[in-house]
């Protein structure tokens, strides 16, 4: 897979980006000096929208890792107020506004967007690999393009306001618009583009587990606990699936500068979130920088989960699968639970956890391994949220609330808001922003 990712990049560069995704008319150009659609209608043109729709989920997965790490408690900037943001504090409100009185406005939502435009990309490959692959290949690559549709749309889901658009591009490379989605009509239609992976692959483990895991994620949002434990069944604990490397990932030390890179882990964020920093454990490694900009008697630690600037994100795991299962095995009362979350602890030398005696403890507990596991893989705000749907927890019980470190105050949102200005210059459909936080 690297290399064919390496290569494809030399092929879309060759193609002068012929293969650029979005609801705009994509490939129907009439300039003699750039690419036809006659021109990339073979095997090596059909490979290369594949991969430009996997250069997407790249830069959507790093996008979407960086949103939700700020608007939950897995990271603070530590900076000027100049460089602050509402995502940061948990304001929907402002979030939304900043980008609606932005100068001509782009026609790119800066969260949403990111996924969308995955979904587009895989949109005008699947046809093409259907038409021009060899069958040897062709099971997988259009398990490839299904599972990053699925997973796409169930991130959206899990990450933004419900009544968010998921938009369309045609085999005739027309865009297809629709009205919006809840949060579980989200949920399900990415399920169904799971479904089709699992049904496609063919040879490929890396993209069967990858569809395992993003749909047992997607049936624990829909509350199916046990048909979330099938779906990950026989995901091999130490399968990782992860991203291509990126260029928006903050993650070298050398970035902070107590101005624009000024990402650091946060601790016991809010009165409500996880000591990522002072609980030293070494699933959240960190170092220090210097002291804190916005509360200098302490120390500020950048996170160096990832080893670089352009470090791949792990975005599913054998780690996760078995976090499902254990919360799977809560729900129906199965001590197996805690057998599951020592046996991952284990290999950390980290000591046994003890049961602590109710069910609603022992989902605490579980969601307490669930942010140390999946830190940094922008798994946290749909925990928070599935807290809240299904568990029946307060939001201001779950996320940071109270005062923010460096002035102002939380807000109430519980979601990343859709930019409803730029969603509906493209999609006729939408008549509304957030119908929920």
């Amino acid at each position: 897979m690297p290399t064919l990712y390496t290569r494809s990049l030399r092929v879309i560069t060759a193609f002068g980006v012929a293969v650029v995704a979005g609801c705009h008319g994509i490939l129907d150009v009439s300039d003699p000096t750039r690419v036809q659609d006659s021109d990339i209608a073979n095997p090596a043109g059909a490979n290369a929208r594949r991969l430009y729709a996997a250069l997407n989920f790249t830069q959507a997965a790093a996008q979407s890792t960086a949103d939700v790490a700020l608007f939950t408690d897995e990271t603070s900037l530590d900076g000027r107020p100049d460089t602050d943001t509402p995502l940061n504090h948990r304001d929907g409100v402002a979030y939304e506004a900043a980008y609606t009185s932005v100068s001509g406005l782009s026609t790119q939502d800066p969260h949403l967007g990111r996924w969308d435009a995955v979904v587009t990309a895989a949109d005008v490959a699947v046809p093409a690999v259907r038409a021009y692959t060899p069958d040897s290949l062709k099971g997988d690559f259009l398990a490839h393009l299904f599972g990053m549709t699925g997973y796409s749309i169930v991130q959206m889901a899990e990450d933004v306001c419900s009544g968010f658009p998921i938009n369309h591009v045609s085999p005739e490379n027309r865009p297809v618009f629709g009205p919006g989605f809840t949060t579980d009509s989200a949920v399900k239609y990415g399920i169904t583009q799971l479904d089709s992976a699992l049904k496609y692959v063919h040879d490929s483990t890396q993209f069967q587990y990858l569809a395992q895991v993003a749909k047992g994620r997607a049936l624990l949002d829909l509350g199916q606990y046990a048909a979330a434990a099938t779906a990950v069944n026989g995901v091999p604990t130490d399968f990782v699936y992860t991203t291509e490397g990126n260029n928006d990932n903050y993650t070298d030390p050398s970035q902070y500068d107590y101005g624009f890179h000024n990402i650091v882990v946060s601790d016991s964020e809010g009165r409500n979130g996880i000591p990522f920093v002072s609980a030293h454990d070494p699933r959240v490694p960190s170092v220090a920088v210097g002291l804190s900009y916005v509360n200098s008697p302490d120390s500020a630690y950048f996170p160096t989960k990832y080893t670089g600037y352009y470090a791949p994100l792990a975005i599913a795991s054998g780690t996760e699968a078995r976090l499902i299962e254990a919360e799977a095995a809560i729900n129906t009362s199965d001590p197996n639970w805690l057998t599951i979350l020592n046996a991952l602890r284990a290999p950390l030398g980290l000591p046994d956890l003890q049961d602590p005696g109710s069910q609603a403890a022992q989902i605490t507990m579980l969601y307490r391994e669930r942010a140390f596991w999946l830190y940094l893989t922008g798994r946290r705000l749909g925990d928070l949220r599935r807290l809240i749907r299904n568990y029946g927890r307060d939001p201001e019980t779950v996320f940071p609330t109270g005062a923010v470190l460096g002035g102002g105050q939380y807000g109430p949102s519980t979601a990343i808001p859709f930019v409803f200005a730029t969603e509906k210059t493209q999609n006729p459909y939408l008549t509304s922003g957030c119908t929920s936080p």
